[in-house]
């Protein structure tokens, strides 16, 4: 399908070219940002799309640079095909997702256009146009308690008050935009990963906000190394010991121009987020309770994501995969206390829950072989009457 005057194209995944600039944003299924608006997409990236999603997945691209300024020019006067297109597509994506989708995650001109009053929907990310994740989803996807839901509702728009006022926290935040997308779309998914860690655990609003600010920049001082080599690093997948010191030693020198961002719990978590559980991490080797607390769970955050989003050597996995890598690595990399406070607080792997399938089958979790020793090893039932243990994968 095409509006020649608009120029886009409804394309399936496997429709899909090197150099086609993809429209709107694209979540993961656990609701995280994959990809952002208006990005040329690379053969990594549609490898990882292609592990995510199946070969007839829809996305609204144009096929250059050329084309998508044309569509910015001209799509004023299409806005009401633009919004069933869009619609359309958003209806096939969510049963793909754990998180609902709304047209305000994938274009906000869009929803603004169709609402009478051009009120801005709750949770509307105000740090960067392009970089919005649907938190609210998310939190009521992870969490079936109304008291954890109306925190996390709060923090949120705290958070976005704070960042959207504070000239010097929004600065830093667009230095990280303007570096790299691998580096915008990790800062911001961990942000909201630490948040839902961060509520599990019962910090304070002040805690939640500071665990916030440092996850989001825990990683900016490598907006200081070349880009090149902050891309092999990436592709390498080594523990470059001298580059994670100097870019936490970056990191904490650059977040210091915000006179909100020098708070001691901001500076030792992000300070700390690279030390591991058993000691092994860096720069000091701290170990268990050495290690501040939003250090320990930035590092689960980032653990996760980094897993999900491949940004490191390219290995994309899904999110089943991804949760059994970190319990894995519980005791070890990461602290297994606050990993499990956040399993038996969540919804994630509960009887009666859904969970996607590495050939993106949904199973419901019907029961547990042994959940005390194993909470990320459930036995879910399949559409078609087919029992999964996942205790196989042992």
């Amino acid at each position: 399908m095409m509006a020649n005057d608009l120029a886009y194209k409804i394309k399936e995944l496997r429709e899909v070219h090197v150099n086609d600039i993809v429209l709107h944003p694209i979540y993961r299924p656990d609701g995280l940002l994959f990809v952002k608006k208006d990005k040329k997409l690379t053969e990594s990236i549609i490898g990882h799309l292609q592990r995510h999603f199946p070969p007839d997945y829809p996305l609204l691209v144009v096929e250059s640079e050329e084309k998508l300024q044309a569509f910015l020019s001209s799509r004023e006067d299409h806005e009401a095909e633009l919004y069933e297109v869009f619609q359309k597509m958003i209806d096939v994506h969510q049963s793909y997702m754990h998180v609902p989708l709304s047209l305000e995650l994938y274009d906000e001109q869009l929803a603004r256009w169709n609402k009478e009053d051009g009120k801005e929907e709750a949770f509307v990310k105000q740090i960067h146009p392009h970089t919005f994740i649907p938190m609210a989803g998310i939190f009521e996807q992870t969490f079936d308690s109304a008291r954890l839901l109306d925190r996390l509702q709060q923090i949120n728009e705290q958070l976005n008050k704070i960042i959207s006022k504070d000239e010097s926290i929004f600065t830093l935040f667009s230095r990280i935009s303007q570096y790299h997308d691998v580096l915008t779309v990790h800062s911001v998914n961990t942000t909201c990963i630490s948040l839902m860690i961060g509520v599990a655990l019962e910090l304070s609003d002040e805690e939640l906000i500071e665990l916030a600010i440092a996850t989001l920049f825990a990683d900016i001082g490598f907006t200081e190394v070349p880009k090149e080599e902050f891309v092999d690093y990436l592709n390498s997948g080594k523990r470059n010991e001298a580059l994670i010191k100097e870019h936490l030693r970056l990191s904490v020198e650059i977040i210091s121009q915000s006179p909100f961002c020098r708070r001691k719990a901001i500076m030792y978590g992000i300070f700390d987020h690279h030390e591991e559980y058993g000691g092994t991490g860096f720069p000091n080797h701290k170990q268990k309770d050495e290690i501040h607390l939003f250090g320990r769970i930035i590092a689960i955050a980032q653990l996760y994501d980094e897993l999900v989003g491949g940004y490191v050597r390219e290995e994309s996995r899904l999110s089943v995969d991804a949760i059994e890598e970190v319990w894995r690595q519980a005791g070890s990399k990461i602290d297994p206390h606050i990993f499990r406070i956040f399993l038996e607080k969540s919804r994630i792997y509960k009887i009666g829950e859904w969970v996607r399938l590495s050939n993106n089958e949904l199973a419901q979790v019907i029961g547990f072989k042994d959940y005390v020793h194993y909470p990320v090893h459930p036995i879910v039932r399949k559409h078609n009457g087919q029992i999964y243990d996942f205790s196989t994968r042992l």
